[in-house]
């Protein structure tokens, strides 16, 4: 039997994959790569630090819109998301504080911290159980936006476990958990003018932002309260109300001027997550290489382009099985641990 499937501009589905998705994915998960990599000089160069204002505005808003688009399809049951989320983010935040330890010699492991990066896996976690208990909250979205603004006014959590990236970006997973496809199509069906206008407007903002440093740029992280980056109450909401409205004109933006069709790099887009996770070591490999900017011409291509070569390196099918060989003995302990406990509660309640 064939199997059937239904076009709709760029999309097949059921037989082939949404070309938008894979498209947004792979764009985005270049830009992170690019924000990772510029991060370690944007205090030597205004414009990169305004490239750094532009891209952090949008990608992971973006990003994690993505995530709650696709978790409509993607959740499983609690062991699954664990093994999907829990033991990468386990293994991989005990393999980045083992490498800063071999790197500085300084002890910072714990695993109530998320590691650079590392955040992302745990945020998307909570948002992933708990996302068919809040979506029965009654005007969630817009709750959730308060919470956003107000969670910046308590500094005790900040990092620990994302909770506060946790909670500012609950807004942007819950919209993309309740936006359909029709809707993304009539994104993608407005005039690209329209788009273009927007991203130059922003691009414009950001630039001005970074020259004149309105804003600590480390604000736009979510992952601190106010008074943490040196804001008022007033100016911390105000300027996070402010980010919020740009994040999403922004991505509107992003999505408008994003093929909807295959292209060249939508093949990329089966893999970004062995980009997010493995890529942050090739970049420190560039801060090396590169230990400030313009020091020539060449070591300044250096840092621009490289991006480009660890999105495409990573991208590839090998580090799929890289993946699968480092998780297969991790998942066979975790099943034989969870069986054991199992077997000991079944145990217990038949006492």
């Amino acid at each position: 039997m064939k199997k059937r499937g239904y076009m709709l501009k760029g999309y097949t589905y059921e037989c082939k994959r949404n070309y938008l998705i894979d498209n947004l994915k792979v764009i985005l998960i270049f830009l992170v790569v690019l924000g990772h990599t510029i991060e370690h000089y944007i205090n030597q160069n205004y414009i990169l630090r305004g490239i750094y204002v532009y891209i952090y505005i949008f990608h992971m808003p973006l990003f994690i819109y993505i995530s709650g688009y696709l978790s409509k399809k993607n959740l499983k049951s609690v062991n699954g998301i664990i093994k999907k989320l829990i033991l990468p983010y386990l293994f991989f935040n005990t393999m980045w504080y083992l490498c800063v330890y071999l790197v500085t010699g300084e002890n910072m492991f714990s695993i109530f911290y998320p590691g650079w990066t590392l955040w992302y896996l745990i945020s998307l976690f909570f948002w992933r159980i708990s996302v068919m208990y809040i979506t029965k909250i009654k005007f969630i979205i817009p709750i959730s936006f308060i919470v956003g603004l107000l969670i910046g006014l308590d500094k005790t959590g900040e990092n620990f476990l994302s909770l506060s990236r946790t909670i500012v970006f609950l807004p942007f997973f819950l919209m993309g958990y309740y936006t359909k496809e029709k809707f993304l199509n009539n994104i993608s069906s407005i005039k690209k003018s329209t788009g273009i206008i927007i991203m130059g407007v922003v691009l414009l903002i950001s630039m001005y932002i970074a020259k004149e440093q309105i804003v600590n740029y480390k604000f736009l992280y979510n992952s601190h309260g106010y008074s943490s980056n040196n804001l008022s109450i007033y100016n911390g909401i105000l300027f996070r109300f402010i980010l919020y409205i740009l994040s999403i004109i922004l991505s509107i933006g992003v999505i408008i001027l994003t093929p909807s069709r295959k292209v060249f790099y939508s093949k990329f887009g089966k893999n970004t997550m062995n980009v997010y996770l493995f890529h942050i070591y090739l970049v420190a490999i560039v801060f090396g290489i590169v230990p400030k900017w313009n020091i020539s011409f060449l070591h300044n291509l250096i840092v621009i382009t490289s991006p480009f070569f660890i999105m495409i390196l990573l991208s590839q099918n090998f580090m799929k099985v890289v993946y699968k060989y480092i998780f297969i003995p991790i998942n066979y302990i975790f099943d034989v641990i969870l069986r054991i406990i199992k077997n000991i509660y079944f145990k217990i309640i038949k006492i």
